[in-house]
């Protein structure tokens, strides 16, 4: 299994970040769709704890995660494989995201890790799916320190 490990330093409390992150039903609030992300629902239950589970829908798959950790304000993690059928390539990735985070001067120090592990024809594809995961999970820290420090929403 391959971990990618994301950091940012975002203007705000900790408390107000676990807060959106774990308020699933509201991300479209503050993400926009993407080639990854377009809607989370079947939320159950809601709020969000420890084994809720949920469907992440977005235009590469749909992803029938479940809540693994749960520590307000300090840790969140979620497994939400995906099966995707697109042409010849067909397989699954196991995803698991894991949050941590820590108050620093101020601010609050913002720790994602994905883990995947790739499976069947599909791993002929790691680099570019690698390269998706990075850029995804970028513009989501982009997406969640924007909220936080200004209050905006989703960038369309």
């Amino acid at each position: 299994m391959a971990t990618l490990r994301f950091k940012k330093r975002i203007e705000g409390s900790a408390e107000d970040i676990f807060a959106l992150i774990a308020d699933f039903a509201n991300y479209h609030c503050w993400l926009s769709r993407s080639k990854s992300f377009g809607t989370i629902s079947e939320i159950a239950p809601d709020p969000v704890c420890l084994g809720t589970t949920y469907l992440d829908a977005g235009p590469s798959g749909a992803r029938r995660g479940t809540v693994t950790e749960f520590e307000p304000p300090v840790k969140i993690a979620f497994e939400q494989p995906i099966e995707i059928k697109n042409g010849l390539l067909r397989g699954k990735i196991d995803i698991g995201v894991r949050y941590v985070l820590e108050p620093a001067d101020g601010a609050t120090d913002v720790t994602r890790d994905l883990t995947f592990e790739i499976h069947g024809p599909l791993a002929i594809a790691r680099p570019l799916i690698v390269s998706a995961f990075r850029d995804e999970n970028e513009r989501l820290l982009a997406a969640l320190g924007r909220r936080v420090e200004t209050g905006a929403g989703p960038e369309g």
